[in-house]
């Protein structure tokens, strides 16, 4: 039996859209404070959109070092709105796609585990504070405004130890090298930890941004909308996130 060739076109065209669309990858160069949550976004996202999530996960001021050196990423997910916006200036970002997607949220952690106030920290019995790099990460800038704010900064800085990013911090805390541990909320998830006012520093609004030049520009711009939907911004809240509306 003759077939014309012509009558699969339409078939064979929708194949090649579905495989070349099923085989984007996204790099997606995101802060630390976001690892406990990238599997549950991972999955959600790729339930719905053809499009594979890979993560780089690190200090925010080190992921924004390198897309200014042309890393290829092709969307950034910053603790630290600052870097996304310097970006943006200097266009390593779209402008246009900057979006704040969530605030971020301190912690406090006790290697005994209870609650206590937060100027328990400069008792004898503390020995060590981890603390996030204040030059790297916004929450150690913020947990220092805190300690500030406490009136306990001038006491408890010579007890800091200082981790690169939010879960360096918590890795010196869970190897028994300190006592206490002030670092992203969202990293303290089933552990007793006490909740930093947000009045005590200042915001930490996490802003995303499209990498310019990338060569996913739909598919990054599909996981931005995303990110903030109604299927994202619960899953976020869950692991210690305030929203993005309003800041």
């Amino acid at each position: 039996m003759s077939v014309r060739l012509s009558s699969f076109l339409p078939i064979l065209f929708a194949v090649s859209t579905h495989i070349c669309t099923a085989q984007t990858a996204l790099m997606v160069a995101a802060a630390a404070d976001l690892s406990p949550a990238e599997p549950l976004l991972q999955q959600t996202f790729e339930k719905t959109n053809p499009i594979r999530l890979r993560w780089v996960t690190g200090a925010s001021a080190t992921l924004a070092q390198q897309i200014a050196h042309a890393a290829p990423y092709d969307v950034f997910l910053s603790a630290n709105a600052q870097f996304v916006d310097e970006l943006a200036a200097k266009r390593k970002i779209e402008p246009l796609s900057v979006r704040a997607y969530a605030a971020g949220q301190v912690g406090l952690l006790w290697k005994d585990g209870k609650s206590h106030d937060i100027n328990e920290l400069t008792a004898n019995w503390v020995r060590f504070v981890a603390l996030p790099n204040p030059q790297l990460a916004p929450y150690g800038l913020a947990a220092r405004q805190a300690l500030e704010h406490a009136g306990i900064w001038k006491a408890v800085q010579p007890k800091v130890v200082y981790g690169e990013n939010v879960r360096q911090a918590l890795q010196l805390f869970e190897s028994g090298n300190a006592d206490a541990v002030l670092t992203s909320h969202s990293l303290l998830q089933g552990k007793p930890a006490q909740i930093i006012p947000a009045a005590w520093h200042d915001p930490i609004v996490q802003k995303a941004g499209i990498i310019a030049g990338t060569r996913n520009r739909e598919a990054a711009q599909q996981f931005l909308d995303f990110l903030l939907s109604p299927a994202a911004q619960p899953i976020l809240a869950k692991f210690g996130f305030g929203p993005a509306k309003g800041i």
